[in-house]
């Protein structure tokens, strides 16, 4: 009886053997017969003819030729390339092994050119429609790695930036260290709580806060509010602001910040008079050379938005892929002015289409209300005392 069964059971066992055998043998038949059936597909698949030729003449183009397509020179460009590849990681198989430099040639080309569409990008350097949409992707994280060129001055850096204000105009403000105010960027109807990215002139957009010294860079950048939200609710939202009052960020002796009307005054934040329509000379006279020592970062924000024609409008993904952007441009911008960049005439780059600002037609726009507290009170005083000293 048990030679019987162990000779049956040996009989199982080579079934389930043969049987395991077969099935393997078909699978590996399916798998050759997949395998060529994808071969097949990408052998009959349609190649799209693109341009071939302008990654190729990059190299060739003058100084002047090169600026007008990368908005930098091509010192800056080495420079920014040298500063990326420590943050770049370069994939040597598969479709995304394209070099940081090319990367960076079609970048730039998406943010120096207005409504560049990802179809128009692959087209012009050559490459799949999707892997423009990765190679951009991947290259504006790699810019924002670089967050330290936009630096808040320490306190000895901040006497240097009050003396480059005082030189800069003939009847400065004194004791600036910078000048306060809000942008906003176009955006596309977001698909959550759009009605908060709503702004006043009918857009959907997000805002920019930044801080700028007299060589129009940017000193702190405060990216991804909502349209909808008053410069004095962004402000006091901030963490440069939260920094300030909480004493971790330390301003120099008698440094100041200029701001415009929509902000609420302090001790470290000068704002003009309110144009009542009953202003006194000794006010006016204030008023004047707060906003021409202010006007910095209005001219700051028509740079910005000049060289970047990106920032006219952003198509992107989501609201954290918008503020990377915005946020790569504002390292760029920086980037450019501290490796001695140049920039067109300041003259010809202002324009009242370029310049965002809190300007209402005819006046401000008005600043939500708020109590006063013993800081707006050491700040009204503080502006009355400049308001005497100007006028004497």
């Amino acid at each position: 009886m048990e030679i019987l069964l162990n000779l049956t059971l040996d009989e199982i066992c080579e079934q389930r053997k043969d049987r395991f055998s077969l099935n393997l043998r078909k699978r590996r038949l399916l798998k050759s017969k997949r395998k060529m059936f994808r071969y097949k597909c990408l052998s009959l698949k349609r190649k799209i003819p693109k341009n071939e030729s302008f990654i190729k003449t990059i190299k060739s183009f003058p100084e002047d030729i090169f600026y007008s397509h990368f908005r930098m020179n091509w010192a800056t460009f080495k420079a920014l390339e040298k500063a990326l590849t420590p943050h770049w990681v370069s994939a040597r198989l598969g479709r995304d092994g394209h070099s940081l430099e090319n990367c960076l040639y079609m970048t730039l080309w998406k943010l120096c050119n207005s409504r560049v569409t990802f179809r128009q990008l692959s087209d012009r350097f050559n490459i799949a429609k999707g892997t423009s949409h990765r190679v951009f992707n991947k290259t504006i994280q790699a810019i924002c790695n670089l967050k330290s060129e936009i630096e808040w001055p320490s306190v000895d850096r901040q006497q240097e930036v009050m003396t480059n204000f005082e030189n800069s105009r003939e009847s400065p403000f004194p004791f600036v260290i910078g000048c306060l105010d809000g942008t906003h960027f176009n955006i596309p109807t977001p698909g959550v709580d759009a009605i908060s990215y709503y702004d006043r002139k009918g857009n959907h957009s997000v805002s920019m806060q930044a801080i700028c010294d007299s060589q129009y860079r940017f000193l702190d950048v405060f990216i991804g509010y909502p349209g909808s939200c008053h410069d004095a609710n962004v402000w006091t939202n901030s963490p440069i602001f939260q920094a300030i009052i909480s004493g971790e960020l330390q301003l120099a002796p008698s440094a100041v910040i200029l701001g415009d009307s929509a902000y609420p005054i302090s001790q470290f934040l000068m704002i003009p008079h309110r144009d009542n329509g009953h202003l006194s000379r000794e006010q006016k006279t204030f008023n004047a050379r707060l906003n021409s020592t202010r006007v910095f970062i209005e001219q700051a924000f028509g740079i910005f938005k000049k060289k970047f024609k990106i920032l006219n409008y952003i198509e992107a993904s989501s609201i954290k892929a918008t503020s990377n952007v915005i946020f790569a441009c504002a390292i760029l911008h920086n980037f450019i002015i501290n490796r001695g960049g140049y920039f067109e005439h300041v003259n010809d780059t202002i324009t009242h289409a370029d310049m965002e600002t809190n300007n209402e037609i005819g006046g401000i726009q008005d600043a939500p209300i708020r109590r006063v507290d013993s800081d707006d009170i050491n700040g009204i005083d503080r502006r009355n005392y400049f308001t005497t000293l100007f006028s004497s």
